[in-house]
């Protein structure tokens, strides 16, 4: 008989000491009890029995795994077997239960059932409990919680050394409001509320059906694969934001909850093929590229392929349609890593009465033409969004349009031709003509030294310029633009306008406003301030801005400006105004006297100075009529004193 006897002792004994899978557990405390019967017959031979209880056993399996404790149940032992039933204790914080667990000795065979049963902690590691057969990158799942039950059908057989040779088990998992953390390198989802039902072996079978919430959206999944070699088949479907899901930081076209339906066949989440279909009736659709927004209710959908290869999205069969509106895409790949667009194939695109185009492509030759494209939407939200899509291809282009739609105005016979490299143009040289025969021109080429040169010539600055909020009111006026680019973070850019108005300017009101200058806040409400000309000449370093020379030059009005937009917008000007700028200028013909008097081209003897500062929300601070001292003024004054 024994009674109460440490459990860390039981291994040690003969029976089973030789069982090399004990030898690996620690026994942490507990006792075991009961009677062992040794009967001998007369060939010499014995018959060993016990028959006993485990009381609040606690043994550790692997270190880095929750403990097995408060572990009761009988326990039997034979020469051919041994039994343990009835057992209920705690794995980690789950229960534990087992009506019976056998191995058989002669056939070492393992046979049995466990239920765990409990709550899902978020530092709970899946990867050290589930077979590694059936994880898939459990590494970016975190945050877990929720209800969890596992039922495992045991079957393995094992070696003379106790190692596994074969594994016949199957588990079944349910899981109730279960929740957890998704990651990857551009989202973090949440995943919730899932309701599911998973029964696998160790060969890596699976079949799984259940319900989810992502975003707050229903969902419905079911996955099958036939063994650890084939991939999985997923299906699923239901009610899905793509904007908030996939393009938190994209403006994608689609803004609302849209139906949609997917199969998946997945190696693992680098590796995976996916058809989707999208019913998009319920959604607003804003293809501001094209100036074109289908409204909620209007019939339309998506159809598309996804083919995920480590650093490679391919996207092809994309087919939009919205009553007589399409666009067919044969495919488009990227680069995921820098989510960059590196190739692009044959294009139809068909939205409204103001795009009609097709993109032709033969190796690296592509062939742009049409009888519209409407850009006046998209080059007024150019201006005020930069877009963090990459561009990477390679091609030779030749684009031909019969009328291109700018903000309030268009060209006609639009005629482009470039090269590009990895996404940068290396060589452009296009032409057009405005609706009154006014012409358009911009140009991309080396100059001697070297270094790449943008040049635009516009005899109408207006479509080009009132994308940008503080010109907004600016009317009429040519527009030049000549760039440098010295390294690929540093370039120097000159604008020169020339015979134009502003007009309905909130910033300059408020400045003459506040300064008094009322002369000049009359024609700026009525017809406009006229210029004869606006330069300015700034450097970009590293997305920073910094002025180097701006001035303005009219009968009405000058002006001089400096300071830097800084890389994370915020804006820091300083500027002066001067009125009467007309007398100024007669002042400035008088020799040495007028340069002296009147500064650098722009600056006035009486005027206000200002200050604009801010990101989103500019402040503005001006310094009322006053006579201004210019630098030329100041250098003059302090040479006299001296």
């Amino acid at each position: 008989i024994f009674d109460k006897n440490k459990i860390s002792k039981l291994k040690n004994i003969s029976l089973i000491k030789n069982i090399k899978a004990l030898k690996e557990i620690k026994f942490i405390e507990g006792n075991g009890f009961g009677e062992l019967i040794i009967g001998q017959f007369q060939n010499n031979k014995t018959n060993t029995v016990f028959r006993g209880e485990l009381s609040n056993v606690a043994i550790a399996v692997k270190s880095d795994l929750p403990l097995i404790k408060n572990i009761n149940g009988k326990i039997n032992y034979s020469e051919d077997k041994i039994l343990l039933s009835d057992v209920i204790g705690n794995f980690g914080d789950f229960d534990l239960m087992s009506r019976e667990l056998i191995y058989f000795f002669n056939k070492k065979l393992l046979s049995g059932a466990i239920n765990l049963k409990g709550q899902l902690q978020p530092n709970l590691d899946l990867e050290k409990i589930l077979p590694k057969k059936i994880s898939v990158n459990l590494k970016n799942l975190s945050n877990i919680s929720g209800n969890f039950e596992l039922d495992a059908n045991l079957k393995m057989y094992f070696t003379e050394n106790y190692n596994i040779k074969k594994n016949e088990s199957t588990f079944n998992v349910s899981s109730e409001n279960l929740k957890f953390k998704l990651k990857n390198k551009n989202n973090n989802y949440i995943i919730e509320n899932i309701n599911s039902f998973i029964n696998f072996n160790h060969h890596g079978k699976i079949s799984s059906k259940g319900d989810f919430e992502i975003n707050n959206n229903k969902n419905k999944f079911e996955i099958t694969r036939q063994n650890s070699k084939n991939p999985f088949k997923i299906k699923t479907s239901g009610t899905l934001n793509i904007q908030k899901t996939f393009f938190n930081k994209f403006n994608f076209p689609v803004k609302n909850e849209v139906n949609y339906s997917s199969e998946t066949l997945l190696k693992n989440l680098q590796q995976f093929n996916t058809k989707l279909q999208f019913k998009l009736d319920s959604s607003e659709i804003d293809f501001s590229i094209f100036n074109f927004i289908k409204k909620k209710g209007e019939p339309s959908k998506l159809e598309l392929n996804m083919l995920k290869n480590k650093n490679i999205i391919k996207f092809d069969n994309i087919n939009f349609t919205a009553n007589k509106e399409k666009i067919n895409i044969q495919y488009l790949f990227f680069n995921t890593k820098k989510f960059a667009l590196q190739d692009i194939g044959n294009v139809n695109v068909k939205i409204g009465d103001k795009n009609k185009f097709k993109i032709f492509k033969k190796r690296n030759n592509f062939k742009i033409t049409g009888s519209a494209i409407d850009l006046s939407k998209y080059l007024i939200i150019k201006k005020r969004k930069s877009s963090n899509l990459k561009f990477e291809f390679n091609g030779n282009f030749q684009i031909k349009f019969k009328k291109i739609y700018l903000p309030g105005e268009y060209l006609i016979d639009y005629k482009n031709s470039a090269q590009v490299k990895q996404g940068t143009i290396i060589k452009l040289n296009s032409l057009a003509n405005f609706q009154d025969l006014t012409s358009f021109s911009h140009k991309v080429l080396n100059n001697e030294a070297g270094n790449k040169l943008m040049i635009i010539n516009s005899d109408k600055a207006k479509p080009f310029l009132s994308g940008y909020q503080f010109l907004k009111g600016l009317e009429k006026g040519t527009l030049s633009v000549n760039r440098e680019y010295f390294t690929n973070n540093s370039s120097i850019t000159e604008v020169k306008i020339e015979n134009f108005y502003l007009k309905e300017m909130p910033l300059l009101t408020k400045i003459l406003s506040i300064g008094s200058l009322t002369g000049a806040l009359d024609v700026l409400e009525g017809k406009g301030i006229f210029f004869k000309e606006a330069y300015l000449k700034y450097q970009l370093i590293n997305n920073e801005l910094r002025i180097l020379e701006c001035y303005g030059t009219g009968p009405s009005l000058g002006f001089v400006l400096e300071g830097k937009i800084r890389n994370d917008n915020f804006t820091s000007l300083n500027g002066s105004l001067a009125p009467a700028n007309t007398i100024n200028n007669i002042v400035r013909e008088i020799p040495v006297v007028g340069k002296i008097l009147t500064g650098k081209k722009g600056d006035g003897i009486f005027g206000a100075s200002f200050k604009i500062k801010g990101k989103k929300n500019l402040k503005v601070e001006v310094n009322p009529i006053k006579t201004l001292t210019p630098r030329f003024i100041q250098r003059f004054l302090k040479i006299f004193k001296e």
